[in-house]
């Protein structure tokens, strides 16, 4: 290669413009911190791939909830032990800067609603799964994700304090 090419090429790489590559929260960002995050790239979807197999809208989360999102994940796969149960993601939402995880369990764990038309009186009834009958399992996994929730609102309310005071 000439002496003439080789100069062109150097200033051209010396002109462009450089992007520092960090990982943020198991994704790789050029430049700033996005504030808003598809989980689906976060450890706990690679840890726990049967999470995010079957989702109806979004996952999308905080930044500064990754934190607490994984550590639900964990507890949640720690609960269900070996056999997972259809556990999944099925939307993670941001309203008003609240988190807002829906997630649902396979259709061994649904409730049917059994619906008899009589002619006088139509009624429904509600027939619990044969799985759980007791809904100790849905209940529970609740009280997890409820807890992974204040969890979040936690870290968002210090990340905005920790801003308020710089």
């Amino acid at each position: 290669m000439s002496h003439k090419k080789q100069s062109a090429i150097r200033k051209s790489e010396n002109s462009a413009p450089h992007y520092t590559k960090r990982w943020d929260g198991g994704v790789e960002v050029n430049t700033g911190l996005a504030p808003i995050q598809d989980v689906r790239f976060l450890c706990a979807a690679i840890n726990y791939p049967y999470m995010f197999e079957n989702p109806l809208g979004d996952l999308t989360i905080e930044r500064n909830w990754s934190a607490a999102f994984t550590l639900t994940c964990m507890e949640i796969d720690a609960f269900l032990g070996q056999y997972k149960r259809g556990f999944c993601w099925r939307q993670l939402d941001i309203e008003d800067g609240q988190p807002h995880w829906y997630w649902s369990l396979g259709q061994d764990y649904d409730h049917q609603v059994l619906v008899a038309e009589l002619a006088t009186l139509p009624s429904a009834v509600i027939v619990m799964s044969a799985s759980d009958p007791k809904d100790e399992l849905r209940n529970a996994i609740r009280a997890l994700v409820a807890t992974g929730m204040r969890r979040a609102k936690f870290f968002s309310q210090e990340a905005s304090n920790a801003g308020a005071m710089q």
